[in-house]
């Protein structure tokens, strides 16, 4: 009997203990709550099992404005008794709406008193352990002007120090909707993203220009592209990211699949051209101010058109359809001691196969890589809307075989070979008429059938121009060779 009243006297006294440190936290909190007039809410509760429970929680200040249906946070009391630390075991954030708002600070406008205001003492440190947010949508404003915005998100996360979160720390993400306004013409949006187990999955990645293509240029003083690209089906596996004091110091993957793209670029030349130099893709990747590791890119089924309007205002185009890539050796790491491979297919007409296999130096300072261009069965006519404003000429009839070799340290040299079938060739004064008579000559010449190599050398780079605009008018200079 001593024993039994010992252990209920042991059990009373803890309890005890127990109930007096509940209501000493509710009274704090209370008391602190009181004391941050930017805070409200229509209801507080907190259970002895120390769960907290917030109504219509709502905190604004200049930069912030959060309002969420209910919050529910589990409280360590056993550790809060035991020590000075409020530990959050879990909190629970119900639809959420969070805001930004992005201000430049004055400093001469600044009230040197409220900079200096010492902190309480009398304020506990936290620790936050898990967390999950369901339903939040979350703007970035800078004026009148959205920024970022996220809808129906959700998130589950376990922390381990709230001051230093780290990426492995998040084990579920997802959002129904995200677009990013960036600094230049384009903006970027994600459709239903999700993450889990270091694996992204997104329904539809859009990047597009902000203004329609007959009022964009009235957004830049030189000449951009109007770009609208769309990439269904995106899997990203064995994702991570390596962060140290909250800075990305490395981001890593295995491979990329996209199921499906559609990229349209479009270029207006009755604006003045751009004279900056273009970085390289080399540069770029070098510059990123991060490492990126990464094994291949895989896009499939996909179609790319580009078309420009040239400075008569008339419209040249041209389609690459099938397009089937594979990307490799995706990294800005010296040591690895690889080049980017790159091994691509396209059509420009129904029965035609084009091959692009490119290796590419990412560490040097000018283009530098290889590239080989393998085609069978082109029907000329399906480039026509591009040779012609390029060289005034138009060609009719198959190329049956097209190959075209190109090595690039800055300038490029190489060999370009065709095989021709029934070729008939038009050529065109500047004023769009045709030379008749030069292109009767020119097409007894070509037929009966080409067989005919060239070699082209010293080939300049416009460095204000990327490196596909390289290779393009490579292969158009080859055409002009061997063809015209």
């Amino acid at each position: 009997m001593k024993i039994l009243k010992r252990i209920l006297v042991a059990i009373s006294v803890i309890s005890a203990f127990y109930v007096a440190g509940v209501f000493m936290l509710e009274s704090y909190i209370e008391k602190q709550l009181k004391e941050e007039n930017q805070l409200s809410y229509s209801e507080f509760k907190m259970s002895f099992s120390g769960n907290i429970v917030f109504k219509d929680f709502k905190f604004v200040n200049e930069l912030i404005e959060v309002e969420a249906e209910d919050v529910k946070l589990t409280i360590g009391l056993m550790k809060l008794i035991a020590s000075d630390t409020i530990l959050i075991r879990k909190s629970v954030v119900n639809n959420v709406k969070f805001n930004y708002f992005k201000i430049d600070v004055d400093t001469a406008n600044v009230d040197s008193t409220k900079m200096n205001k010492p902190k309480k003492k009398n304020r506990k440190p936290f620790a936050l352990r898990k967390i999950e947010i369901t339903g939040l949508d979350f703007y970035s404003i800078d004026g009148e002007d959205t920024l970022s915005r996220i809808l129906g998100a959700n998130l589950q996360a376990k922390l381990k120090d709230f001051n230093k979160i780290s990426f492995d720390q998040l084990e579920k993400l997802s959002f129904s909707y995200l677009r990013q306004k960036t600094g230049g013409l384009h903006d970027i949006s994600f459709s239903q993203l999700k993450y889990e187990k270091n694996t992204i999955n997104i329904d539809t990645l859009k990047v597009f220009t902000r203004y329609s293509k007959s009022d964009y240029i009235n957004h830049i003083p030189e000449q951009k592209d109007h770009v609208e690209m769309v990439a269904n089906g995106l899997v990203i596996d064995s994702v991570d990211f390596d962060i140290h004091d909250n800075q990305l110091k490395k981001s890593s993957f295995n491979e990329i699949k996209i199921a499906s793209l559609l990229l349209a670029v479009y270029r207006d030349k009755t604006i003045p051209v751009s004279t900056k130099h273009k970085l390289t893709y080399g540069q770029m990747i070098q510059n990123l101010g991060f490492e990126i590791d990464g094994k291949a890119l895989d896009l499939e089924n996909s179609s790319i058109n580009y078309t420009m309007m040239g400075e008569d205002r008339k419209l040249s185009e041209i389609d690459f359809k099938k397009v089937n890539v594979r990307l490799t050796h995706i990294h800005n790491i010296p040591t690895k001691n690889q080049n980017a491979i790159l091994k691509g297919t396209f059509s420009l007409s129904p029965k035609s196969i084009i091959g692009v296999d490119i290796s590419y130096n990412q560490f040097a300072n000018v283009e530098t890589f290889q590239m080989d261009v393998h085609a069978r069965n082109i029907e000329t006519s399906a480039v026509n809307s591009m040779l012609k404003p390029e060289v005034n000429a138009e060609l009719n009839g198959l190329i049956k075989v097209l190959k075209s070799h190109m090595v690039s340290k800055g300038n490029a040299d190489g060999t370009f070979t065709v095989h021709t079938h029934n070729i008939k060739l038009n050529i065109f004064k500047k004023n769009g008429k045709e030379r008749k008579v030069v292109s009767f000559l020119a097409s007894k010449f070509l037929n009966p059938p080409l067989e005919k190599n060239s070699e082209i050398e010293d080939f300049e780079r416009d460095p204000t121009r990327s490196m596909w605009h390289y290779m393009w008018y490579f292969v158009l200079e080859g055409l002009r060779k061997t063809i015209l």
